[in-house]
């Protein structure tokens, strides 16, 4: 009995793997997943973030941190017996959720830049000259230096509303040109014309007709920023700042500044403080922020694609 496929039903099946927009597939799914996990995160973890987990040689207490594989912590332990599993878990949740948010607040401070500069064009010559010149201020060195400003001596850590107001105001002038852009071209468009010819004012037209329009590039843009976040928050822990308060304690002999609750960038700066002690305390942070990277740039790829 022959096995092959009719020519049309071959060209049928072309056809909608072809269609099939791969790059929004893989970064919806990767996505959805880290966000599952970290809201799921009280019933995947299987201790408390903060929870000392001691364990003994007999009656020998063994040093931390303990490798991935102990009993208990399929990704091992930090310098103070905490299972770092439960604290990816819990840290994502808060990491994510201060990502989105401080990229909302990009892109809505863009796309307010840029439909009044798109819309007026008075608006646009200052805002031509204020873009240029906060594009030319490198966004590491614009949070590190304001960051650290009210820091006090050896603790690099920063206040979460500062930290997210400067996160914040960080990345926003691309969102502003494209989004500028954008409303220049629908300007001409004869929905405006017919939106005019029904009495509609020139701030109404602007908010209910042509911010309805920016909807597909507004979601790519929300994509983009939030990847941009997590990049910038991962660079700045590198440097030994994240979000959240210390305690000091002493650890190994010396005295360290030690986050009071989970979350990712003061994870990956205390793995890179005690890197020489276990190479996963720095590897499995390090994992999580190119996970969530990659994921929300696929995602944003595929939205722009999909336009």
């Amino acid at each position: 009995m022959s096995t092959y496929m009719p020519l049309p039903l071959v060209r049928r099946w072309r056809a909608v793997v072809f269609k099939v927009n791969a790059t929004l597939l893989l970064g919806g799914i990767l996505s959805i997943l880290l966000m599952g996990c970290a809201l799921a995160a009280p019933w995947l973890a299987p201790h408390d973030p903060n929870e000392t987990l001691f364990r003994y040689n007999g009656t020998t207490l063994l040093p931390a941190p303990y490798p991935p594989g102990t009993a208990g912590m399929p990704l091992g332990s930090d310098s103070l017996w905490r299972d770092m599993w439960s604290r990816l878990l819990y840290g994502g949740r808060f990491t994510l959720l201060f990502c989105w948010v401080a990229a909302l607040v990009r892109i809505t401070l863009g796309t307010l830049v840029g439909l009044f500069a798109g819309w007026y064009g008075r608006v646009a010559r200052v805002v031509d000259v204020i873009v240029g010149a906060w594009s030319a201020v490198p966004s590491l060195l614009f949070a590190l230096v304001v960051i650290t400003l009210g820091n006090t001596p050896g603790v690099l850590s920063g206040s979460l509303p500062r930290f997210l107001l400067i996160i914040s105001l960080t990345g926003w002038t691309e969102a502003a040109v494209r989004c500028r852009i954008a409303v220049q071209g629908l300007r001409s468009e004869p929905f405006i014309e017919a939106a005019y010819a029904i009495g509609r004012g020139r701030l109404a037209v602007l908010f209910r007709h042509i911010l309805p329009n920016l909807r597909d590039l507004l979601l790519v843009e929300i994509a983009y920023a939030g990847a941009a976040v997590l990049l910038l928050v991962g660079e700045l822990a590198f440097l030994g700042i994240f979000v959240g308060a210390t305690e000091s304690m002493v650890v190994k002999g010396q005295l360290v500044d030690d986050p009071l609750y989970a979350e990712w960038g003061s994870m990956l700066a205390a793995g890179l403080r005690h890197r020489n002690s276990g190479v996963w305390l720095l590897l499995e942070p390090v994992i999580a922020f190119t996970l969530a990277i990659l994921s929300f740039n696929l995602l944003a790829d595929g939205l722009r694609r999909r336009r």
